[in-house]
């Protein structure tokens, strides 16, 4: 019994020295549709990770009320984007166990006009995530 417990407590400090430091995230915007709608652009450590996109209106074939996320870094974190209202989860896109690169679905469904929401964007790894919270957007 002795032998076993060194054995797992010797195993979980070789794997402590392993583990890396999550990334720092930053954001950059681009707004458009009167400030409605925005493509949040990830990155971590300073290099492009992914973005994140919320379209208040259609536009071309693209939905309105929408949500999508899109991991461009084989880097072994995902994209998350939530949107929400009050702490209520409205839409959800997440690329967390796709190989990248890879763009979900757009996440649809018709909401109020002129809505007040907020955009978390986050990259996320098994049960990390490193976010920005609070993006204030429109439906």
């Amino acid at each position: 019994m002795l032998a076993a417990t060194a054995v797992m407590v010797s195993a979980s400090f070789a794997g402590a020295g392993t583990a890396t430091a999550a990334p720092r995230l930053t954001v950059n915007t681009s707004w458009y549709q009167a400030n409605h709608s925005v493509v949040a652009y990830l990155y971590a450590d300073g290099d492009y990770a992914g973005y994140v996109n919320w379209n208040a209106n259609p536009v071309g074939t693209d939905p309105g009320d929408a949500l999508r996320a899109k991991d461009d870094a084989a880097d072994g974190w995902g994209v998350k984007g939530t949107v929400t209202d009050t702490g209520w989860i409205i839409r959800e896109a997440s690329t967390q166990g796709h190989t990248s690169p890879y763009t979900t679905p757009w996440q649809t469904g018709n909401l109020d006009e002129d809505r007040r929401l907020y955009l978390d964007v986050c990259l996320v790894k098994g049960s990390e995530r490193v976010c920005s919270y609070d993006l204030p957007i429109w439906s």
